[in-house]
């Protein structure tokens, strides 16, 4: 393996800085004798409300089951359509295959978010939903996605596994829509030790319907209403994630400075995705589109800088989307764009001056 001076991901480093706390919190969870949906859920569920003022929200096991559950409690069923982004981790889709549904795929914008004028010439009679994506924590154009989905009288769900804690018009994302997802996978801002999500819903009905389908259908110990998941969370994990949530802001705002230094430094040699002027992303990553991409990542592993794509491959391009997929018009700004992104280093042990060796080094590839 290269010896990357500055490697994409550092989970040790990025998780040493709460080490005194997190024993603290494993001493705390052990001598409760509660592990699954205790005090600590309950806690990190209203953390979470408190910080992104949704109006409900429910633990579960990890980001998928969030996307699930969102798509079941919108009534979403086998021979449904729920039109989604082809430029995403694979979840998004497999989450709506997963209910028998079919991902009927639009073209992206240039935030390489979901497009709202490829939205509308996408709709069927068979349309459930809408399932749009905060890709790397930049915020779609959620406004106008809201007005669609309204208009047609559709569920809107926000995929927000990177973008907790991203902004458009002062509201978070995954407050906007019917739903939002959170993911809490180590690799995301605000990462446990494990898997974890959490669900974000506007209506009292689909909060009460959620409570209960993420611990099997129970309505209590000994009856079950109908047949569901086992997406409990676990104790440890909301211990942990309620003890970073609290240096938070702290983490974007350092995400932000990256992202400003960034753009300062490579405006003229390479692309950025579009930010509108209303919204503040959390940068899950920072994404760069860039020409002779693969010679550029040679060059910097070559430099020990470890650089990644997020995505390689358009879902629709993979096996498993031959069933329950299908693209809508020719996918031309996602094709174009898959080809060309590159994600630069942005975890919690990146420092300024790293990011500035690392425009340093684009600089000398492209003079």
């Amino acid at each position: 393996m290269t010896p990357y001076t500055i490697p994409f991901i550092n989970l040790p480093a990025k998780y040493k800085a709460f080490e005194i706390e997190f024993l603290e919190d494993l001493h705390r969870v052990l001598s409760s004798g509660a592990y699954i949906l205790g005090d600590e859920v309950a806690q990190l569920e209203h953390a979470i409300k408190d910080y992104s003022k949704a109006q409900n929200t429910i633990a579960v096991a990890n980001g998928t089951d969030a996307l699930v559950l969102s798509l079941r409690a919108a009534g979403v069923v086998v021979g449904d359509e729920v039109i989604t982004t082809p430029m995403s981790y694979l979840a998004t889709t497999s989450s709506i295959a997963l209910c028998g549904a079919t991902a009927v795929f639009a073209d992206v914008d240039n935030s390489l978010n979901l497009d709202p004028d490829c939205i509308e010439n996408a709709i069927t009679e068979r349309t459930r939903a809408i399932s749009v994506v905060h890709l790397a924590g930049i915020p779609a154009q959620i406004d106008r996605i809201v007005k669609i989905a309204a208009k047609y009288g559709l569920a809107l769900i926000e995929d927000c596994a990177q973008s907790f804690g991203a902004l458009h018009n002062g509201n978070a994302t995954g407050t906007f829509g019917r739903f939002g997802a959170l993911s809490f996978h180590p690799l995301k801002n605000l990462g446990t030790l494990g898997d974890g999500g959490m669900i974000m819903t506007k209506h009292e009905v689909d909060y009460r319907f959620i409570m209960q389908a993420r611990n099997h259908g129970h309505n209590g110990r000994d009856e079950c209403d109908f047949w569901s998941m086992n997406s409990r969370l676990d104790e440890i994990h909301a211990a942990f994630l309620n003890t970073m949530l609290k240096r938070y802001d702290c983490e974007l705002d350092r995400r932000r400075k990256l992202a400003m230094i960034y753009r300062e430094e490579l405006t003229h040699l390479v692309g950025f995705p579009l930010v509108s002027p209303n919204s503040m992303p959390s940068y899950n990553w920072i994404m760069i589109l860039v020409e002779q991409r693969e010679e550029l990542m040679k060059y910097l592993a070559d430099s020990g800088i470890e650089v990644k794509v997020h995505y390689p491959k358009l879902i629709p391009d993979l096996i498993a989307a031959n069933l329950n997929c299908r693209e809508h018009g020719d996918l031309k700004k996602s094709r174009h764009h898959v080809k060309r992104i590159l994600s630069l280093p942005t975890a919690e042990h990146v420092s300024e001056v790293d990011a500035r060796v690392v425009c340093s080094k684009i600089k000398s590839f492209y003079a």
